[in-house]
């Protein structure tokens, strides 16, 4: 085909492909304990933001959707009504969802930063998605054994 086919069609083949990427991620993640984790960083620098969790075999759809994530200072995974939200995203997302393994989780949860008190505020506040009902905890040694528990005990 000639080059003239192809003017004023954008070039699709790196979205095509970090989207493939992103849902092989998901189709080959392999939850442990029924937990798929994710790493999220900024969009825009690239830092650690979150370490979370979702279970995407629950068996009501509002526990497929959600995201628990680390507070470290607290010891717990809580359901982030804000990282839901960012999850779903179809456009500009604030953080990038990446899927990782339990022995990565265990790894970088000691590095998590404590969410500021107005991210703790919007946790405690659902404004979409969840009602305080829904805002469910589980702990470290829980999710991630106690290992992990004690290193984020010495942080």
């Amino acid at each position: 085909m000639s080059d003239e086919f192809y003017d004023g069609i954008g070039d699709y083949r790196r979205l095509a492909r970090e989207i493939g990427e992103g849902v092989a991620a998901v189709a080959n993640a392999v939850p442990h304990h029924g937990r798929v984790f994710w790493k999220l960083t900024e969009a825009d620098s690239g830092s650690l933001a979150w370490l979370a969790f979702t279970r995407p075999d629950a068996r009501s759809t509002l526990d497929r959707r959600k995201v628990w994530t680390l507070i470290p200072r607290l010891q717990v995974f809580l359901a982030n009504w804000f990282v839901i939200v960012d999850r779903e995203r179809t456009d500009q997302s604030e953080w990038v969802h990446k899927v990782i393994d339990v022995d990565e989780a265990r790894e970088i949860a000691p590095l998590v930063p404590q969410p500021s008190a107005e991210d703790m505020k919007r946790i405690t506040r659902p404004q979409a998605v969840l009602t305080l009902d829904d805002i469910d905890r589980h702990t470290v040694t829980t999710v991630l054994g106690k290992r992990a528990a004690a290193a984020l005990k010495i942080r």
